[in-house]
């Protein structure tokens, strides 16, 4: 049985600017200043990686996550939308009968509001969170989550991401990785390459047909 993990900020949702206006709301809560740039890079990394990187202080984290979820839930509903093929692909892969998941830094109860909003339930057969393991994205940890949930073996699965935490991710817990380039990324500094690289979420089906 083959199974392909996604992540979903920036990969199935167009929801980059909206994260970013997020932490903006919370550095003013803060008071600490944001650098939008530095969100951009950091967006899809595990939240402990995230305070101490974006905040300069990982003793904030507590803080982060009473205020960032609050912020968040205001806007996503107005300024999220999936990616026009997003479920497209989803229903393709299930006609195949490819097991999916969902693995994203998100809490875990703003992850499941989201995925019942935008009607990705259906379309998946699990999900794993930063809330469901010891340590998210870069770490192994949420794919291995999920591998275990889905009951496939490792050489049968890919991660599809659009971040090289979802690279490393992938490498580290032993699968294919697919790196789905939205916007420029550099691998030359890069310890873990992906298997592959695509333009579009659609390039998935022809991957997993010919992989």
């Amino acid at each position: 049985m083959i199974a392909v993990l996604f992540d979903l900020d920036g990969t199935l949702l167009d929801s980059i600017d909206a994260l970013v206006k997020a932490w903006i709301r919370v550095g003013k809560k803060l008071k600490i200043d944001i650098d939008p740039n530095l969100v951009r890079e950091f967006i899809g990394a595990s939240r402990e990686v995230l305070t101490a990187k974006i905040l300069g202080r990982a003793d904030l984290i507590q803080k982060f996550s009473k205020i960032f979820p609050y912020e968040y839930n205001k806007i996503w509903r107005n300024e999220v939308k999936p990616y026009p093929e997003a479920h497209a692909v989803l229903k393709t892969l299930r006609e195949m009968n490819v097991k999916t998941a969902i693995v994203s830094s998100n809490f875990r109860n703003t992850l499941e509001c989201i995925l019942n909003y935008f009607n990705f339930m259906p379309l998946i057969d699990t999900f794993v969170s930063n809330d469901d393991v010891e340590k998210g994205k870069p770490e192994p940890h949420m794919a291995l989550e999920a591998i275990k949930r889905l009951g496939v073996h490792i050489d049968k699965c890919f991660v599809v991401g659009d971040t090289l935490f979802d690279v490393e991710m992938g490498k580290r817990a032993g699968l294919y990785s697919i790196l789905l380039v939205r916007k420029p990324v550099s691998l030359a500094q890069s310890k873990y390459l992906p298997d592959y690289v695509i333009s579009s979420l659609r390039d998935i089906v022809s991957v997993i047909k010919n992989g």
